[in-house]
């Protein structure tokens, strides 16, 4: 019996894996490329192509400094350990002991006597893979392992374009910043005509009254684009892994960036190009494993010894062969819900994976419509920001001539800074859909 079970070593319970069904469309709705320029394509150094030096190194220190990265390469190293520990179940084990005694005896004629006596054993046990159950124990870790390996290549890709985030973000609030301070030079300026004006009799309290809250409100709102410059810059040191008073952003503005080209390529490379997917199959792969491990149990093993004895004294000596087969007989149910368990496990990761392809797709659909919709009210804005400025500038030589009323001019103040403003923020929606579009896309990542 022991022989014909050792023959069925390795038989499989279960079918093997197979990739889900997932649908995919075969083309995007939102087109394939949506930036100008040169189509640069999803390149593993993305970031590179936005033509930022300083980028490029706030990237490379957070892939290389980055706490949350760092403890995800110790999650790897367990789930390696781990691996390990379940490949030990295909070796037999062996075990060494050593055994020593010294008696004394006394005859009754005062002459004590002495016996050593001394043993070694050498006990070699192993059990037959019957039904697969070890080594689908080892292929359910392997993919555990190689999970989390995708998994870290995942926040590797949120490191990447946070970083990128964070870095635009400065930028644009450095530059809001400036359009802010340009307006209150401006509005101050304005402030001194209308109070030479109300000293000479010809503009009112109530005129110069609301030019000191014009300038007060942007004053203020100056204020809160400094404080959440601060805190960004902040937030990209911790990208870095800095404390936040090592760090400081050297570049001014976007407009000293490039804004690449990206091709989104065919839907159906989208499950080869992003880690996230591929850590989904990966656990999906081991809960498969594990309901293998789960319907073996449920069948006999087999366990073979191998018990020499190594040496003893007095010279005797001994090798014992054993051999056990143990079977389940009655487990209270415990066997059998631990089956429902694991497919139970497996039918939802198949659906967690259909949803995180499904996802996807929206999220490359997503960047590329806000992409093409940034382009299009960065030129809209960028037209109406230099229609405000001319208002701005007729208004206000019309009121000194005395055309038009303060009212008019406070208004054209407003518009311009408003249509300015909206155009600077116009242009890091453009840069953030881009890097979304990255991140969308699996930024460029290439399997190890």
């Amino acid at each position: 019996m022991a022989v014909l079970l050792a023959g069925l070593s390795g038989c499989y319970l279960i079918p093997p894996y197979q990739r889900p069904s997932a649908p995919a469309p075969e083309h995007w709705r939102g087109g394939t490329a949506a930036t100008p320029g040169n189509d640069a394509g999803v390149a593993t150094d993305w970031w590179q192509h936005y033509g930022s030096n300083e980028l490029n190194q706030s990237v490379q220190e957070a892939l290389a400094q980055n706490k949350d990265l760092q403890a995800a390469l110790h999650r790897i190293e367990q789930a390696r350990a781990s691996a390990k520990i379940a490949g030990a179940g295909l070796l037999p084990t062996v075990d060494a002991s050593v055994n020593a005694s010294r008696t004394y005896s006394d005859s009754g004629n005062h002459t004590p006597t002495q016996s050593d006596s001394y043993q070694g054993l050498l006990s070699v046990a192993y059990e037959v893979d019957l039904w697969r159950r070890n080594r689908s124990a080892v292929e359910a870790a392997e993919a555990r392992t190689t999970s989390s390996t995708y998994d870290r290549d995942a926040l590797a890709l949120v490191v990447m374009t946070d970083t990128a985030q964070a870095y635009f973000q400065v930028l644009n609030l450095r530059e809001r910043g400036k359009i802010a301070r340009d307006n209150i030079a401006t509005e101050r300026d304005v402030l001194n005509i209308v109070e030479t004006q109300y000293r000479e009799g010809r503009a009112s309290a109530l005129e110069v009254a609301q030019q000191k809250t014009a300038v007060a409100n942007v004053e203020a709102a100056l204020t809160a684009l400094e404080r959440q410059e601060q805190v960004t810059e902040d937030g990209l040191a911790v990208l870095r892994g800095r404390a936040p008073a090592d760090l400081s952003v050297t570049t001014d503005t976007l407009q000293d960036i490039a804004l690449p080209a990206i091709a989104a390529g065919q839907p159906s490379t989208l499950l080869e190009r992003r880690p996230d997917i591929r850590r989904a199959e990966q656990d999906l792969i081991a809960a498969h494993a594990d309901i293998a491990v789960a319907r073996a149990a449920l069948f006999p093993t087999l366990n073979l010894g191998l018990d020499p004895t190594l040496f003893a004294s007095p010279g005797t000596a001994a090798v014992a062969l054993a051999s056990s087969l143990t079977a389940p007989i009655f487990e209270g149910g415990r066997l059998r819900g631990e089956v429902e368990r694991t497919e139970a496990r497996e039918a939802e990761l198949v659906e967690t994976y259909r949803q995180i392809i499904l996802t996807s797709f929206q999220e490359v659909e997503d960047a590329l419509a806000a992409i093409k919709s940034a382009q299009q009210r960065v030129q809209s804005l960028t037209v109406a920001a230099e229609a405000a400025r001319d208002a701005y500038q007729i208004s206000r030589d019309r009121y000194l001539a005395g055309a038009i009323d303060f009212l008019t001019l406070l208004n054209t103040q407003t518009t311009q800074l408003q249509a300015e403003d909206a155009l600077a923020q116009a242009r890091l929606d453009q840069f953030a859909a881009s890097v979304d579009l990255y991140k969308a896309l699996g930024g460029g990542w290439q399997e190890h």
